[in-house]
C-alpha cells in the first residue's frame, strides 16, 4: 500500500478523474464512516466530483461488518468500478483480508483520522494508497531515527561490554592464577613440613608422634582452604551465570531491534489516536484542485474540525492550530464590509460572489463552552453542557445553587434564563458576554469561551460551529420508535437526513441532547483498579445511549464530573445494555482535551480478554474503543480485562 501526503493530493484526483472519465459510468464508490467529520468530508468530495461531472455512489457504514457486505454486493463482480474511497474508515485494519472481491484495475483510497495505520496496510504495495495528513511518514522517519540511534548506543554498549569482558576475563585469570599460586604454595609449605619430619625422623631413631596441638592446627588450615575453594567457585558460578544472562539479553535486543528496522510500523504504540480531521483533508484538495469557492466547502472543514473537538479526538493545543490556519482562509474569504463593498468594483464575478457572502457569511468568534443555547434556553443549556455542570457540580443542590447564582450576579432573572433563547430580552443577550466574562472566574469557570466559528445566514439566523456538530450526531444516532424498519434502515436513513442537514437548505434540524446529568446523580461509577467503569441496566435510560457518540458524550461527561469532585484522573469504561440486540455496546475512553490525553490503550486490552474469553463480539464502529459484547460474555470479558489492565498498571509502577 503507497503511502503518501497532501504534497500528491493533484496526481491522485487526476488518477482518480482519468479512470473515471475513461469509463463513462459510475466508477467511483464512496464508503462513510458514521460520524460528523466523515459526513462533512464526503460533502466536500461530493461537491468536486459534481463539479468534473464525475458519477459516484455514496455508501456509509458502520461498522467491520458492513464492510463485508459491501465486499459481497458492491464489489464482487463489478468490473466498471474504479475507485472505492474510504472515509474515516479502513486504516487501522487490514483491507486485504476485508475487500477480497477486488479486481486488476481497481485502486483503494484510505483517508482515516484514524491511528496508528494497520501495518499490512502500509507495507503492502498492490492496490490501496493511504492518503495521511503528513504527520505519520514524519512520524515512522522519527521511529527508524530513534532506531538507529538505539542501534548506534547498542553497538557502543557492545564495545563497552566488549571491553568490560576482556577486563572481567583479565581478572578471572588473576583470579585462576592467584588461586594456583595459593595451592602452590600451600603444598610448598606441605613439602617443607614433610621434609623436616623426615630430618627429625632420621635424628630421633624413636618414632615420634606428633602432638595433639599440632593436628589440631593443620586440620585448621584444610578446613580453611576448602573453604577457599568452595566461595571462588561460588564466585566463579555468580559471574558465569550473570554473563548468560547479559548475552541473552544482548541478543533478544538484537532481533528486537532488526525487527524495528525491519517494519518501524511495528514498533509503534498499541495506543489509538486521531489525526488530523478527513474534511480538513478534503477541504485542502479542493484548495490543490483550486475548487475551494465551491458552494459550503470551507463551513464543512470548520465543522469537521470541531467534530474533534467536541468528541475529544484532539488536544485544545491541535485545535487551535487548525483553528488558526481556518480562521485566515474565513478572513480571505469573507472580507469585512469596508473591504467588501470595495472588491464590489472590481469584476462581475467577484461581485456575484460577494453578494453571496453578504447573504452567508462564517465569521471567527469566541463561542461559550455550554451548548446550543441559541437554540434552547440559557438555563438548560449552562445546566446540561459538561464543563458548567461538572465546574459547578450542578448534580447537587449546592451546585444547581451556585449556578443560580451566577445568573442572579450577571444580571438575568431566572425566568428569562428559563424560556426561548429568542424570546429572551434583548438586553440580556446583549449583556451576557460582558456579565461572563467578569463573574464567571468566581465560579472556577476561567475557560467559558473557546476560539470558533459562527455561520450568519440572510434570515438572521446564526449557527455556530459546535450547534451543527450537536446537531448532525444527534440526528444520526436519533431513534425512529414509530417506524417497523430495521436497526440498519433506521440509522442509514438517519445518516442521510445528518448529511442533507449540513447544506444550506436545511438549518433548523436541532432537537435532541439532554440525557447527562441524571447518570451522574445515580453514582454507579465503580473504581476498579487503574480505571474507572459504569454498566448501565436501566431501562428507562438506555434507549439514549446505544449508539457510541451518546454514550462517549456520557462517558467524557462523568470523566470531567469525578475529576470535578477531586477524584483523580482515571481511564473510563462506559457500558449499555441493548435489550433488543441483547447485548452490551462498550466504550473506552482514556482522557478529555481538558487534561490532553488523547492515547487510548482499551481497543489493544479489548482484544486481548475477547481472546482470553472467546466470546461474542463486533466492532461497533471504526474505533477500536468501541465494542460490542454479548450479554451472556459481559462477566468474564469484565473479569479478563481488569487483569489485563492491572498488569500493565503493575508494570507502570515499577
Amino acid at each position: 500500500m503507497v503511502l503518501t501526503n497532501p504534497s500528491r493530493f493533484l496526481d491522485i484526483y487526476n488518477l482518480l478523474k482519468d479512470d473515471a472519465l475513461a469509463q463513462g459510468c459510475e466508477t467511483v464508490l464512496i464508503l462513510v464512516a458514521r460520524d460528523c467529520d466523515s459526513i462533512a468530508a464526503c460533502r466536500i468530495l461530493s461537491e468536486i466530483l459534481k463539479s468534473d461531472n464525475i458519477s459516484f455512489n455514496v455508501k456509509p457504514v458502520a461498522s467491520y461488518n458492513d464492510l463485508e457486505k459491501v465486499n459481497e454486493s458492491l464489489l464482487a463482480g463489478n468490473e466498471e468500478l474504479r475507485t472505492i474511497v474510504m472515509i474515516n474508515c479502513g486504516g487501522n485494519i487490514d483491507i486485504g483480508e476485508v475487500f477480497t472481491n477486488l479486481i486488476d484495475g481497481q485502486l483503494v483510497y484510505i483517508i482515516d483520522s484514524h491511528r496508528p495505520y494497520h501495518p499490512n496496510n502500509v507495507d503492502d504495495q498492490t492496490f490501496a494508497i493511504i492518503v495521511d495528513d503528513g504527520n505519520f511518514v514524519d512520524q515512522v522517519a522519527t521511529e527508524v531515527q530513534d532506531i538507529s540511534m538505539n542501534k548506534d548506543d547498542e553497538d557502543e554498549e557492545e564495545e563497552e561490554s566488549e571491553q568490560d569482558e576482556e577486563e572481567e576475563e583479565d581478572e578471572e585469570d588473576e583470579e585462576k592464577n592467584g588461586f594456583v599460586d595459593d595451592e602452590a604454595e600451600e603444598d610448598d609449605d606441605e613439602e617443607e613440613e614433610e621434609e623436616e619430619e623426615e630430618e627429625e625422623s632420621d635424628e630421633d631413631d624413636d618414632a615420634m608422634v606428633m602432638d595433639e596441638d599440632a593436628e589440631e592446627e593443620m586440620k585448621k588450615k584444610k578446613e580453611a582452604k576448602e573453604k577457599r575453594l568452595e566461595e571462588k567457585k561460588k564466585r566463579l558460578e555468580k559471574r558465569e551465570e550473570k554473563e548468560r544472562k547479559k548475552k541473552k539479553k544482548k541478543q533478544d535486543a538484537k532481533k528486537k531491534l532488526k525487527k524495528q528496522k525491519k517494519n518501524p510500523t511495528l514498533s509503534m504504540s498499541n495506543q489509538s489516536s486521531y489525526g488530523k480531521s478527513v474534511s480538513s483533508l478534503m477541504y485542502d484538495l479542493s484548495c490543490v484542485l483550486m475548487k475551494d469557492n465551491l458552494d459550503g466547502l470551507l463551513w464543512y472543514a470548520i465543522v469537521g474540525m470541531t467534530d474533534q473537538l467536541v468528541h475529544e479526538r484532539v488536544s485544545t493545543k491541535v485545535y487551535q492550530q487548525e483553528y488558526d490556519h481556518l480562521r485566515s482562509l474565513v478572513l480571505n474569504t469573507y472580507p469585512a464590509d469596508d473591504l467588501a463593498s470595495q472588491n464590489v468594483l472590481k469584476v462581475s464575478a467577484a461581485s456575484a460572489r460577494l453578494d453571496q457572502q453578504q447573504k452567508e457569511r462564517i465569521v471567527p468568534c469566541e463561542d461559550y463552552r455550554f451548548m446550543l443555547y441559541r437554540h434552547w434556553n440559557l438555563y438548560e443549556s449552562l445546566y446540561n453542557s459538561k464543563y458548567v455542570a461538572c465546574t459547578l457540580q450542578t448534580w447537587k443542590a449546592k451546585g444547581r445553587h451556585f449556578l443560580e447564582t451566577l445568573f442572579a450576579l450577571i444580571g438575568i432573572p431566572l425566568d428569562q434564563a428559563k424560556q426561548k433563547y429568542l424570546s429572551m430580552n434583548s438586553q440580556f443577550k446583549n449583556t451576557l458576554k460582558q456579565q461572563l466574562a467578569f463573574h464567571a472566574p468566581r465560579f472556577g469557570l476561567n475557560e467559558i469561551y473557546y476560539n470558533s466559528f459562527l455561520k450568519k445566514y440572510e434570515c438572521s439566523i446564526d449557527i455556530s460551529a459546535s450547534d451543527t456538530v450537536y446537531a448532525v450526531t444527534a440526528l444520526m444516532e436519533s431513534d425512529n420508535l414509530e417506524t417497523d424498519a430495521s436497526d440498519e434502515e433506521i440509522w442509514e436513513q438517519n445518516f442521510w437526513d445528518a448529511y442533507d442537514s449540513l447544506s444550506n437548505k436545511n438549518v433548523e434540524l436541532l432537537e435532541i441532547t439532554r440525557q447527562v446529568t441524571v447518570m451522574i446523580e445515580k453514582k454507579n461509577v465503580i473504581l476498579q483498579g487503574p480505571y474507572r467503569y459504569a454498566i448501565l441496566n436501566d431501562s428507562v435510560e438506555l434507549k439514549y445511549f446505544t449508539h457510541p457518540m451518546a454514550l462517549t458524550k456520557l462517558g467524557l461527561f462523568m470523566m470531567d464530573a469525578l475529576v470535578s469532585m477531586g477524584k483523580q484522573k482515571k481511564p473510563f469504561l462506559i457500558a449499555a445494555l441493548n435489550e433488543s440486540n441483547n447485548n452490551y455496546l462498550i466504550v473506552g475512553i482514556s482522557g478529555s482535551h481538558s487534561s490532553d490525553i488523547q492515547k487510548n490503550s482499551f481497543g489493544f486490552y479489548f482484544k486481548e480478554a475477547v481472546k482470553l474469553t472467546n466470546c461474542t463480539f463486533k466492532y461497533q464502529s471504526f474505533d477500536t474503543s468501541v465494542v460490542e459484547i454479548a450479554k451472556i460474555d459481559m462477566p468474564n470479558f469484565i473479569e479478563k480485562l481488569n487483569e489485563g489492565l492491572a498488569l500493565e498498571d503493575d508494570g507502570n509502577e515499577q
